[in-house]
């Protein structure tokens, strides 16, 4: 198991969690980290005249992917090649065995989702039907793709400019616990203050396991920051080749111009070549550029990559507007945030 940062290594098994909280900023309540970025959003929202400017940033996702708008519907935008097996289920479908096109394991999610919440990985049918029981909206049936690294790439591209780039490239390292031939996965989990919080998330019989001496145990096979997966700045691993890979299947999506492709993929000289990779979600305007959450960035630096991100969203909707794109009335909008049928 890779050691944490520095920043966190506070005798991880008697650090209180809420300190810990406080002295890493990628676990502050999302309200309290985006406050300066809500005021960057009003001021860009007054330069621009508009108080739903970002709407006009992505015309082929509602209201350029701001929130409740279908994951499934991006996903179609995807060339076949590049994404798993997927199909839309609505809230109301009886299900009563795993489509003919899957086999267990598989993955299920929400169609309008946030930060991964509801995101689960199904082994049998039995969890199948729960998870349709209780989900009470649409919700999406992946293929799992047993990849074995994850990343997540932020694509930037302007209307007036030929080629895009890759603006955040973010490897992940999920959580897990090394065997020492004596401790429990409770205790082992206890060893490091980003695995202590996900412990009451497990069940009790698979904490109570002992593994064996340097035998590895993923506790979470989901690659969400709320699940323990830790994130990694890997901008420096940003090349022509990587851009380009991702350009040619960005510019295939008309009307795509900012946001954040998750992805699986076999190792970064195959993903280079634009092959041995899945594209499982491509997220619009909500999307966050997520190495800023690897405390190595640090939160100056956070904040102003985020900055940039939003005038690169200012920047294009602004471009758009001129090619005679429209926004999303400001009332509409409102209402539809606050007052959802």
């Amino acid at each position: 198991m890779n050691k944490e940062p520095k920043s966190i290594i506070l005798k991880a098994n008697k650090t209180p969690l809420w300190f810990g909280k406080m002295v890493n900023y990628e676990y502050w309540p999302i309200w309290f980290f985006y406050i300066p970025i809500g005021l960057c959003i009003v001021f860009l929202a007054i330069k621009a005249k508009s108080v739903t400017f970002f709407t006009g940033v992505n015309p082929f996702i509602k209201d350029s992917g701001i929130i409740r708008y279908s994951k499934f519907a991006v996903l179609e935008n995807i060339p076949i090649k590049f994404k798993p097996k997927g199909i839309l289920l609505t809230k109301n479908t009886k299900i009563d065995n795993l489509p003919t096109e899957f086999t267990f394991p598989i993955i299920a999610k929400p169609d309008m989702g946030e930060r991964g919440k509801g995101v689960k990985l199904i082994k049998n049918l039995e969890s199948l039907i729960s998870y349709s029981n209780t989900i009470n909206q649409d919700f999406i049936i992946q293929e799992y793709c047993d990849l074995p690294e994850e990343a997540a790439i932020f694509y930037v591209r302007k209307p007036s400019e030929i080629k895009g780039r890759i603006t955040s490239f973010t490897t992940k390292e999920f959580l897990c616990v090394k065997g020492d031939g004596q401790s429990n996965i409770r205790q082992l989990m206890s060893q490091t203050f980003r695995a202590r919080l996900q412990i009451s998330k497990q069940k009790s019989d698979f904490l109570a396991i002992v593994p064996q001496k340097e035998e590895v145990i993923k506790v979470e096979a989901i690659g969400n920051h709320n699940r323990g997966t830790r994130f990694i700045n890997s901008n420096d691993m940003i090349s022509n080749e990587l851009s380009e890979v991702f350009d040619n299947i960005s510019k295939k999506i008309v009307g795509f111009h900012y946001g954040r492709y998750d992805l699986k993929f076999k190792n970064l000289d195959d993903l280079k070549k634009g092959k041995n990779f899945m594209i499982v979600e491509l997220n619009g305007i909500n999307s966050e550029p997520v190495h800023i959450y690897d405390q190595k960035t640090g939160i100056f630096k956070a904040y102003k990559d985020f900055f940039k991100h939003m005038r690169y969203m200012y920047e294009i909707s602004e471009e758009n507007k001129q090619l005679g794109l429209t926004r999303t009335n400001g009332l509409i909008f409102w209402k539809s945030i606050f007052f959802p049928k």
